[in-house]
């Protein structure tokens, strides 16, 4: 199964759901702040494989990742993460926390400007699924991680049918733009469930 299998309707489907998410979450980030921040989806890729912190690593580009992660169960089950490379998440907690925080008051409250910009996004895409899927969901707390990819992403030997669904996401402020990435760890029958869920709302769509 790739997104190629897919048809142009259920990618685009699946691309403005997410985008639908994340930019909620850039509306809720903009008031914390007080000033615009745009967040788009601008590439997904669903990646194989029984290593999925070699996967992640080699797209992420870093062998060190700074992350905050949660498990979403209900409809569709999946453990979620956004993550960044390691050193790039200065810039977004400063305007998180405000201009005059000192650098070493910056780096105390990182983890917790970061497990709330997590909880701020990943509920936002698993919102917009709800709503517009008609899946409920239930989450767990956000979980801040720092370290290796192969240390962070603990569940990373897994069976060869899970599947990583992987988005690009970008962070655009006044004067900075910020690349992340979304990572949804998924069964295949729960991607299957999410397809379906999709070819629903699709159907839905087309009978108006």
């Amino acid at each position: 199964m790739t997104l190629h299998d897919l048809s142009e309707l259920q990618r685009d489907a699946l691309i403005e759901i997410f985008n639908i998410g994340v930019g909620q979450a850039a509306g809720s980030m903009s008031q914390i702040v007080g000033e615009a921040i745009t967040l788009s989806v601008p590439i997904i890729e669903l990646l194989h494989g029984n290593n999925q912190a070699d996967a992640i690593g080699a797209v992420v580009r870093s062998p060190r990742i700074c992350a905050v992660s949660q498990t979403f169960t209900g409809g569709i089950n999946s453990k979620a993460f956004l993550i960044f490379p390691e050193g790039k998440t200065r810039e977004i907690v400063r305007r998180m926390i405000g201009e005059s925080v000192s650098a070493e008051e910056l780096s105390d409250m990182e983890q917790e400007a970061l497990s709330e910009i997590g909880n701020i996004i990943l509920n936002s895409c698993f919102s917009s699924m709800s709503d517009l899927l008609h899946a409920d969901f239930q989450s767990s707390l956000p979980t801040y991680h720092l370290g290796l990819v192969s240390d962070v992403m603990t569940v990373q030997k897994t069976q060869d049918d899970n599947l990583l669904l992987l988005l690009h996401i970008d962070f655009s402020m006044p004067n900075d733009q910020i690349h992340g990435y979304l990572v949804f760890l998924l069964t295949l029958p729960s991607f299957n469930a999410l397809i379906e869920r999709i070819d629903q709302f699709l159907s839905g769509i087309h009978a108006n």
